[in-house]
């Protein structure tokens, strides 16, 4: 075995036991001046990760003290003609990781006098935006500060922050007055991380600077840090476009190039750039907004910034003016993820060591990993100096009741078609049988004990949630950052609402080829008062119900390659306009199907058993007409 092939597979079984089996932290950090050692750690972590995630470039950058100490790409830019990634020169998507570009214009005009964090932002506006919840009660205006920390409380839309064809591009303004989301939260109240939001401060600079956002920060950040290989402009302008890395999708065993990624709402995440780009931002604000001679904000501004303005419990991280606060190994981080369709990127500061993390992938589906290689760093150069010796227990005997149930996220939809998301993204809780909480979502489940009243740990690791009780009940549960989980009323839970639907299908597909099988059956006398109008009415809603749920499953599961979402998001479905007439026609046809129950009954049509079996039916289609009222299809 040559020598090289011997470093690579230590290298790789390095990584395959930091990330693939759990091991016992070593409190004895490793030297982050030793770069030889840092190089080697990254070259192990990032072997397994291309062939764990299927990516085919990889790139990091390692911030200290002011200076990029290690920068270094991984794989391809480009398969098809074997372009390797350069964290200098190749260019990727950082998603919602430019939010802090916003973040940073609005403070820079803060300090000018020109915004005012406190104000209501509908005196910066040329729209307005009611201060309403969508239920109609009355509630405080949104001001920056909220937007800053995402606590404005708006509901969050997919729909139309990406695009297919840069001519759909809208001008900020026209997009963000045309495509206000309801505010399902009082301001100030509760995290619910918003694209919308972030957009909306964006305008807010735009208007207030007088230039479009994408020249206020041309101007004010990219060249006080010589971001020269950065742009929010839609399509690359062709000096920059030859260097854009191609987003990956791997599928059947072979990778497939994905178009370049429209995005709308692009302040929120329609930023390109390089990695060290990214790490001159990053090197700016852990030296407080200043970068060698020059400076991006102030001392204070910048430290204001870098504050916690936002937190679901006092033992839970939360926001800083838009970074999102984690405590990891005991060291208090500020971080930010990024994601398009076909990039994934994580920034993470710790501020008290000046350490900065950048790191960026181009595939489809490879978020997690930037997580996964940020522990293992601070395992590594920053392991916890006194381990936590609290040890999380099971809740109290006869309690599991008031725990069990199923939660969805505030950053969901309520007033939308969108709505129906909220099933897909159900958070489980159970209880095990030794009185642990089980938190499942997306395939995972975590293992919670309590820590405190209102506050539990994860069994085997150092994460922590706050849980919020009303009579004794779970009913808000609280993880780090801009996130928070309400309890689903049981009528609108994933069970009840999948339940009801699968019962009604059953029933009439049923009932219907039993009353098909009666026409060609020999003809019986017919009873005194024919029971032929119900039956038509039912056959209808039977047959206008079947087709509606073939047509929505249809539009729900047509996915666009390259975002790995159902392409509805990003253009209106052809079938769209007919489920949406489908589920009125059913609206009214449940209506005439409740008059023909209550005739049938009255005027006794029909045998008696006739008469119960369409009383089921009838109930089961008003509660398919609830369904689709309630989740929007009818508003």
């Amino acid at each position: 075995m040559t020598k090289s092939v011997r470093h690579s597979a230590a290298l790789f079984l390095i990584a395959v036991l930091i990330l693939g089996f759990p091991v016992f932290k070593v409190y004895a950090a490793a030297a982050l001046d030793n770069l030889e050692d840092v190089e080697a750690f990254f070259d192990g972590l990032f072997a397994v990760q291309q062939w764990q995630y299927h990516v085919p470039g990889i790139s990091v950058a390692v911030i200290q003290d002011g200076q990029a100490i290690f920068a270094k790409g991984y794989g391809y830019s480009d398969l098809e003609n074997k372009t390797p990634v350069d964290p200098y020169t190749t260019l990727h998507r950082p998603g919602s990781n430019g939010k802090l570009l916003v973040w940073t214009a609005v403070l820079q005009l803060v300090e000018q006098g020109k915004l005012d964090l406190d104000r209501d932002i509908n005196d910066y506006l040329d729209f307005s935006i009611p201060n309403k919840l969508h239920n109609g009660k009355e509630t405080e205006p949104i001001t920056l500060h909220h937007l800053l920390t995402h606590t404005a409380g708006f509901e969050e839309v997919i729909t139309g922050v990406f695009v297919l064809d840069p001519e759909e591009m809208q001008p900020l303004g026209a997009y963000l007055q045309s495509n206000l989301p309801g505010r399902v939260f009082a301001p100030g109240t509760t995290a619910a991380y918003s694209n919308y939001g972030t957009s909306l401060a964006a305008y807010i600079v735009e208007r207030a600077a007088n230039q479009p956002f994408s020249t206020y920060v041309e101007e004010h950040i990219f060249q006080p840090l010589g971001m020269t290989r950065s742009t929010f402009q839609q399509p690359l302008p062709p000096a920059l476009a030859k260097d854009m890395s191609k987003g990956y999708i791997y599928q059947n065993g072979k990778y497939t190039a994905g178009d370049f990624e429209y995005v709308q709402s692009y302040p929120a995440g329609g930023l390109t750039c390089s990695t060290m780009d990214m790490a001159k931002l990053i090197i700016a604000h852990l030296q407080l907004g200043a970068y060698g001679e020059e400076r991006i904000l102030k001392e204070e501004t910048a430290l204001l910034m870098q504050g916690q303005h936002f937190a679901n419990h006092p033992e839970i991280p939360g926001m800083a003016y838009g970074f999102i606060e984690n405590s990891v190994n005991g060291y208090r981080v500020l971080e930010h993820g990024g994601d398009t369709g076909l990039f994934h990127t994580g920034l993470y500061l710790i501020p008290q060591e000046q350490i900065g993390v950048y790191l960026s992938y181009n595939a489809l589906g490879s978020a997690p990993a930037r997580w996964y290689v940020f522990q293992a760093f601070m395992d590594r150069y920053f392991p916890e100096e006194t381990p936590s010796q609290v040890v999380p227990r099971p809740i109290t005997p006869g309690t599991e009741g008031n725990y069990v149930g199923y939660f969805h996220s505030t950053r969901s939809n309520f007033t939308m078609l969108e709505a129906w998301i909220r099933l897909a993204q159900t958070l489980t809780v159970g209880v095990d049988e030794d009185g642990y909480l089980l938190l499942s979502a997306g395939g995972t489940t975590a293992r919670y004990g309590e820590i405190a009243p209102g506050l539990f740990q994860e069994v085997d690791d150092s994460g922590k949630i706050a849980v919020k009780y009303q009579d004794g009940r779970l009913v808000e549960i609280y993880p780090s950052g801009p996130a928070s989980f309400v309890r689903t009323a049981w009528n609108e839970s994933l069970p009840f609402v999948s339940g009801l639907l699968i019962c009604a299908f059953i029933f009439m597909l049923i009932t219907l080829i039993g009353w098909i099988v009666q026409l060609f059956k020999k003809k019986r006398p017919a009873p005194r008062r024919s029971f032929g109008l119900p039956k038509t009415v039912g056959v209808l809603f039977s047959l206008f119900f079947f087709t509606l749920i073939i047509l929505f499953i249809g539009t729900v599961t047509d996915f666009h390659p390259d975002l790995g979402a159902p392409k509805m998001f990003v253009q209106t479905p052809p079938a769209l306009g007919t489920i949406i007439t489908f589920a009125k026609v059913l609206s009214v046809l449940s209506g005439l199907m409740l008059i023909s129950l209550i005739s049938a009954w009255v005027k006794h049509k029909g045998t008696i058993w006739q008469r119960i079996h369409y009383t089921i039916f009838t109930g089961l289609g008003a509660g398919v007409v609830w369904l689709l009222w309630n989740f929007n299809f009818l508003k």
